[in-house]
């Protein structure tokens, strides 16, 4: 009897030891979908997730990760688990399921797995893991480079952009996210003259090209 608790036991804490990061990020993944999607309804809460959100968060998994494989299923997990929490509760809200939105972001969830498997490749060292550093990098400082402008210099533009006392919090989320991916891979790799380059070409092909324009977002 006892070398059969021990036995499960031991099942267990195997079970555990395997699989525990993927129980922490579907977890924290159905846990941000849940709050997601109940900020929307609610009056005293502004959570409000966007693509650059899941963009930072994913490279943060993926460039931490201790290999290719996890990384792009540990941010599959995140991303499926918060989609289906969200529209569960969607659906238990309102009363019925927008199927084109859930199918996007479905979709765009279970393609993560290619994005965490490739970017795992900029918390490297060498050039490619540097150039392959500055596409995120740029792409979070494309979104919210007019933060601080806007915020310091251009009083007007609080009429037109969504509020938090006075700031645009999606461009500042994307602005700060873009300076913190940028400490970190500028600690991670050994080519800091090319990561820094390459962050500030890939920034200007964004920003003045219609590179990006097949987003749906």
């Amino acid at each position: 009897m006892n070398s059969s608790i021990s036995k499960n036991e031991n099942n267990v804490t195997i079970f555990s030891k395997k699989y525990k990061y993927f129980i922490i990020f579907g977890l924290m993944g159905a846990f941000l979908g849940w709050l997601d999607q109940y900020a929307s309804g609610s009056s005293w809460i502004s959570f409000d997730t966007t693509l650059e959100f899941w963009l930072f968060l994913v490279t943060l998994i993926a460039i931490f990760s201790t290999s290719r494989r996890k990384a792009s299923m540990y941010t599959v997990t995140l991303l499926v688990s918060s989609v289906l929490a969200y529209y569960l509760m969607y659906y238990l809200n309102l009363g019925f399921f927008p199927y084109q939105f859930f199918w996007l972001w479905l979709i765009i969830g279970l393609f993560s797995f290619i994005y965490g498997f490739i970017i795992w490749g900029a918390g490297q060292r060498g050039v490619a893991g540097a150039v392959l550093a500055s596409i995120p990098t740029a792409y979070l400082l494309k979104k919210g480079y007019y933060f601080l402008p806007d915020l310091l210099f251009n009083p007007e533009a609080t009429q037109i952009r969504i509020n938090y006392f006075g700031i645009d919090i999606h461009s500042g989320f994307s602005f700060v996210a873009a300076v913190v991916l940028y400490s970190i891979f500028f600690k991670i790799t050994d080519r800091r003259i090319i990561l820094t380059v390459s962050t500030i070409i890939i920034f200007f092909i964004f920003k003045e090209t219609s590179i990006l324009s097949f987003l749906p977002f």
